[in-house]
């Protein structure tokens, strides 16, 4: 599945670009079935870009069926991300924090000034793969495949591209000027 998103964020490029890249666990409670999102690392890279990874911990839906073989944890991931602040653009790749392998996606986000706006574009491809669930039969992922697809995709897809509204939110709910 490739989504692609674009939003137009009324306040400045480098305070947007700042908010997620350096404090990103701000917006959190903006973020549709997100707890939590935790840094894990951070560090210069010898090219110049930044590299960070987050924890993202997700409050799933499953529906009463699923709740036997789908443990809550599937529902976390981590955000490997590379920020060029040359070019305000991020290329990251995400995975599931606890159950390896169930997807894959990779995508980049870029941020433009447009006056004193900023267009945000997120862009990302994800490939899901339920047969490889732990402790789930293989007769039993065949079955529940398209559900499990859609659980991840409404984990993933909604907060990768509402990304830019929760940056909305958040900025309104700030309501002041300030420095980050």
């Amino acid at each position: 599945m490739k989504l692609e998103h674009t939003d137009i964020i009324n306040a400045p490029l480098e305070k947007v670009y700042t908010l997620v890249k350096d404090h990103l666990p701000k917006i959190v409670q903006y973020l549709p079935s997100i707890k939590e999102i935790k840094v894990i690392q951070r560090e210069k890279k010898t090219d110049g870009r930044d590299y960070i990874v987050n924890q993202w911990i997700g409050e799933p839906n499953i529906p009463g069926l699923a709740k036997k073989f789908i443990n809550e944890n599937l529902f976390s991931w981590k955000d490997i991300a590379y920020w060029n602040d040359e070019l305000r653009q991020v290329e990251y790749e995400i995975e599931p924090y606890f159950a390896q392998g169930i997807y894959e996606a990779r995508g980049t986000n870029s941020f433009r000034a447009e006056a004193d706006k900023v267009r945000l574009t997120l862009m990302c491809e994800v490939h899901i793969y339920p047969e490889k669930i732990p402790g789930i039969p293989k007769f039993i992922a065949k079955q529940i495949h398209p559900l499990l697809e859609q659980m991840i995709e409404k984990m993933l897809a909604p907060n990768l591209t509402s990304l830019g509204k929760g940056l909305k939110d958040y900025l309104r709910a700030e309501n002041t000027p300030s420095t980050l």
